[in-house]
């Protein structure tokens, strides 16, 4: 139907356009003969009125004189603009004649406003006849403007006077509007009786469809049977209810299998993604690692030898050269310690995998930081699903210390907002087929512009952090075939989230 109406449409309105064009330059072209007829015969009746009237006035003697005599005869003789006008009224689209000297002042008009006035320099008709249909119509009706008609009028071969006809196209438009009228009635007339053939055209076409798109609803329904008799649809459409049917559970155990599909697709790639990403970070953090341990632990041996060789040297220090001297034998200590821990943790990790107990060792965690958290004053409590519950494969000594870098952590972000009762919760449990272990505190949060940096090796917020738990943490949690996320909120706290595999056997 839109097909049909659209080039319904289309048709109308370049036969509309046609139509219009020829009927606009069959106007124009009557209007131009009409005007050039007019012109051609004002220039006859001025030319035999002057000569005729010549002989009342003494000869002049030269062409100046003869142009001086045209003027006085044209701006005096009353019969002229009388002429003039008759001429005007001769065609419904000319506005006015006048007939101008040299100098462009007007000598003789059929509007006798216009006499001594300067000649208006108008569009020629001729040359707005030429233009295109859409700059025509435009000018018809977007703005009133005015065309001329030209013709010379001579003395003595020269050409010294000027006539111009002056029609208007508010004349033309005035003319073009009943046309116009009666075009458009017809086109909106034939694109309505368009739209109804074609709607009862396709009512009838389509009725067939229409029957089975009914019975396949009525299939789908499980309804078929219930009007098996009406109109003889079940005669009809016997043999396409038994296929819609047969096709339908073949559709149901495909969209099964191809779901299926999917999440196994899904979940491949979310394992090979977090593979990937650690893998990534591991290369970066051997190449930095490697880099640190053959430009910093050389010197730092170096430097710790010679303060050896200082303080031997020295006998009997003063307290102040004592207390210098442990001062850089103590960062010298805590320098090897951190270069130690990049070591460490670019080294392969050889993972010990048995069971264990996830709870338990949150537990333990518990219990060993509960001393810390009371002197922080915060309350910490554990919760944890009934035994054997949250049994996973895995490394104890590992997964205990990622435990306690989240719980470190969590104590010093509720140390560092300086709350009197701040509180961390820990909890383990089970569900489905997943072990999850929560680690939840009520400090102030993890601004969200930082929240996608919380795992990057060496980030940290702290003052005097290294920026490793968390990296060393996150690769713990990867290399038990878990995930790790979290969730935080600005001055309401941060809650990590780790989930692993539950072992097979352990309900």
């Amino acid at each position: 139907m839109i097909v049909i109406v659209v080039l319904v449409t289309v048709v109308a309105a370049a036969l509309s356009i046609l139509h219009l064009d020829t009927l606009l330059n069959s106007l124009a072209n009557d209007a131009l003969q009409r005007s050039d007829l007019v012109s051609q015969q004002v220039q006859s009746f001025v030319t035999d009125h002057i000569n005729q009237h010549s002989t009342e006035y003494a000869a002049p003697s030269s062409l100046d004189q003869t142009v001086e005599l045209w003027n006085q005869i044209l701006s005096s003789d009353k019969d002229i603009p009388a002429t003039l006008n008759m001429l005007s009224l001769a065609s419904q689209e000319i506005v006015e004649i006048n007939v101008a000297g040299s100098s462009g002042q007007v000598l003789a008009s059929s509007n006798e406003t216009r006499v001594g006035a300067t000649l208006d320099k108008l569009t020629v008709f001729s040359t707005w006849r030429a233009l295109p249909l859409y700059r025509r119509m435009l000018d018809l009706f977007g703005r009133r403007q005015d065309y001329q008609v030209t013709v010379p009028l001579g003395v003595n071969g020269q050409a010294l006077f000027t006539v111009q006809v002056v029609t208007s196209n508010v004349l033309l438009r005035s003319a073009l509007v009943p046309e116009l009228e009666a075009v458009a009635i017809v086109s909106v007339g034939a694109l309505l009786i368009s739209l109804v053939l074609t709607a009862i055209a396709t009512n009838w076409l389509l009725r067939p469809v229409r029957r089975i798109e009914q019975t396949i609803d009525r299939i789908v329904q499980g309804k078929f049977g219930e009007s098996a008799g009406r109109r003889g649809l079940a005669k009809e459409f016997a043999a396409v209810e038994s296929k819609l049917n047969l096709l339908g559970e073949q559709y149901r155990g495909a969209r099964q299998e191809a779901t299926a599909m999917q999440h196994n697709v899904e979940h491949l790639l979310e394992r090979m993604e977090s593979q990937l990403d650690v893998a990534s970070r591991l290369t970066a953090i051997s190449r930095i690692t490697g880099g640190v341990a053959h430009e910093i632990k050389n010197p730092l041996n170096a430097i710790a030898l010679h303060l050896d060789l200082l303080r031997a040297r020295i006998e009997n220090p003063d307290e102040d050269v004592a207390s210098e001297i442990d001062i850089l034998s103590k960062e010298l200590r805590r320098l090897d310690r951190v270069v130690k821990t990049f070591l460490d943790f670019s080294r392969p990790v050889d993972v010990r995998l048995e069971e264990v107990d996830l709870a338990a060792l949150a537990r333990e965690v518990s219990d060993l930081m509960t001393p810390q958290a009371r002197l922080g004053h915060v309350a910490m409590s554990f919760d944890a699903s009934p035994d054997h519950q949250t049994i996973i494969r895995g490394d104890p000594d590992m997964l205990k210390q990622a435990i306690l870098n989240l719980v470190t952590n969590a104590l010093d972000a509720i140390s560092g907002a300086q709350k009197d009762d701040g509180h961390l919760r820990i909890r383990a449990g089970r569900v489905e087929d997943e072990v999850i272990l929560e680690i939840a505190d009520d400090g102030p949060g993890i601004p969200a512009e930082l929240r996608s940096k919380v795992f990057q090796l060496y980030f940290t917020t702290k003052a005097k952090g290294s920026g490793i738990g968390l990296a060393m943490t996150y690769r713990a949690v990867q290399l038990h075939n878990g995930t790790i996320d979290f969730t935080s909120e600005d001055g309401q706290g941060t809650t990590f989230r780790l989930q692993f595999p539950a072992q097979v056997g352990h309900a």
